[in-house]
């Protein structure tokens, strides 16, 4: 099976940074111990507020082991009041170089 790439984005609302910073990064040390999880980053970009989750997966079923896990539902329960706009999940497929 293919790896599965992912880069997830969350706004926080003003005033709520902090706790979203806080809320995500509680999602780390759970999420490296998954089994499949290949990578795990989170960055927070240069606009307050504005992080990013960078995710490389074994598998397509290790994504959904991890979505599926007791972490990630409380995130899903508790994420939404500190955001701005909704949680973005971006699966992503590879762009090859197409020689002439």
């Amino acid at each position: 099976m293919a790896e599965v790439r992912v880069i997830a984005r969350a706004v926080a609302r003003r005033g709520k940074e902090d706790q979203l910073k806080a809320l995500l990064q509680g999602m780390l040390a759970p999420t490296h111990a998954e089994l499949g999880c290949k990578l795990y980053e989170l960055y927070e970009s240069g606009e307050r507020g504005r992080f990013y989750f960078y995710e490389l997966w074994e598998n397509q079923a290790a994504l959904e082991q991890h979505a599926a896990s007791p972490h990630y539902k409380h995130l899903e329960v508790t994420v939404w009041d500190l955001l701005e706009e909704p949680f973005e999940v971006n699966i992503l497929k590879e762009v090859l170089n197409l020689k002439s």
